[in-house]
């Protein structure tokens, strides 16, 4: 267990004491240390004179009232703070804070955690351009049963970065080492021999990202593209929803993978583009898609192999839905996901982060959510993978490749998918 003297401290000012507690007990979870949680700005201000947190979560109206003279102080110490608010952006009680990052409440407990680890990171902050309006929004909870409707998300705004305070918690690590290389850059080697500028061209080209939260739609069926878009960290998906609300994942997209080359060609989407976990991702205008794609052969090469192989992928997730049986589809999945993390440097002795619910399970496999479990509690019993957390371990890799009738060439990796 991590020392409490190097936790990072996290002060909550928070009216509702429900509210307060779920996320302590998620903070305390992503090893933070709260500081709190105080229901009002006098309480929190005490504290500030004893202790300095690495960050804070603060309500714009406490119960004394608004929370002003908290957010100054924490202004005045340098102090980054996130507002998590049942105020509206606009609302004229917000108007000092509406270029902070900004959750609206009630937030998942595990979004908050996600923009205070972005908060918390030791890099300086990059000078980046705002996505357009229209391209992001974020959603409220996601259903909690199969059949509900999926919400149409709000707008999301970019998160800033702050100097770090205490230790990183270990997601963030994780996320570090990861970024040692560019995911991109090491997807599209492996389709092409790419020259030091055209690493140098691709680093430019994913510098200026944002994160945003899990269960935001980065783009929507019917609206009009904006361009594409990259993921660097974190796990999206495409997916359709029918008028009942059910909900068809036809792909996963992790980092390194662009949502859709040509997009810009279309006049509207026809799916939905949606984070199913916190994701670091940049938008990237079509003009600079054409500019690469023209006067960069070796990239514009390894971006058309990425095309065929989002093509290859999806024809092989039709043969999951359509011919093979839970087990099967299941094992597959967590096969494919192996290699194509790996490819990025995600995965090692066969296990990787799978940040994903049962519900995102179930409908990406085609299955109801209780047989959904049913076939996961089947793979742990066989031994064939276990879960801790968020993070899965294949136990038996030839069992589980020879179960799914795994063969990685339709990812065209070479001897990258012999590992």
């Amino acid at each position: 267990m991590k020392d409490v003297a190097q936790q990072p401290a996290v002060l909550v000012a928070e009216a509702d004491a429900i509210v307060a507690m779920d996320l302590s007990d998620a903070l305390e979870g992503a090893g933070y240390r709260v500081i709190g949680p105080f229901a009002t700005a006098a309480e929190a201000l005490l504290s500030l004179e004893r202790e300095a947190p690495s960050v804070a979560v603060v309500d714009l109206v406490l119960k004394e009232g608004p929370s002003d003279a908290l957010i100054a102080r924490l202004r005045q110490c340098r102090l980054p703070f996130l507002v998590h608010s049942g105020l509206e952006r606009d609302d004229p009680a917000a108007r000092d804070v509406r270029d902070e990052p900004w959750l609206r409440k009630p937030a998942l407990p595990w979004d908050v955690v996600a923009l205070l680890d972005a908060l918390t990171l030791d890099e300086p902050a990059i000078d980046q351009p705002a996505l357009d309006e229209p391209a992001l929004a974020a959603a409220g909870s996601a259903p909690a049963h199969e059949g509900a409707v999926h919400a149409p998300p709000t707008h999301v705004e970019p998160v800033g970065r702050a100097p770090a305070g205490d230790a990183p918690t270990a997601p963030v690590r994780r996320l570090r080492a990861a970024r040692g290389r560019n995911p991109l850059v090491r997807k599209l080697e492996g389709f092409a021999a790419l020259s030091e500028a055209d690493e140098a061209l691709l680093e430019r080209i994913s510098a200026p990202s944002r994160i945003v939260p899990s269960q935001t739609d980065l783009a929507r069926e019917g609206d009009a593209p904006q361009g594409v878009f990259l993921i660097l960290e974190g796990i999206a998906c495409r997916h359709k929803v029918r008028a009942t609300g059910t909900r068809q994942i036809t792909a996963y997209l992790v980092p390194g993978d662009l949502c859709d080359l040509d997009v810009a060609l279309l006049d509207a989407m026809d799916h939905s583009i949606t984070t199913l976990s916190a994701c670091r991702v940049v938008l990237i205008p079509p003009r600079t898609v054409v500019e690469v794609m023209e006067n960069h052969p070796r990239i514009a090469r390894a971006l058309r192999m990425t095309t065929l192989v989002d093509e290859a992928t999806l024809r092989e997730w039709l043969v999951n839905v359509g011919c093979r049986s839970a087990l099967e589809r299941l094992a597959h999945l967590f096969c494919e996901l192996r290699i194509r993390l790996q490819v990025v440097g995600l995965a090692e002795d066969d296990s990787y982060d799978l940040p994903l619910t049962q519900l995102d399970l179930a409908d990406t496999t085609g299955l109801s959510n209780v047989h959904l479990n049913r076939t996961l509690q089947e793979l742990r019993r066989s031994g064939l993978i276990e879960f801790r957390g968020k993070r899965v371990r294949i136990l038996d890799l030839p069992r589980l490749r020879a179960l799914a009738e795994f063969k990685p060439n339709y990812l065209h990796l070479g001897e990258r998918a012999a590992a």
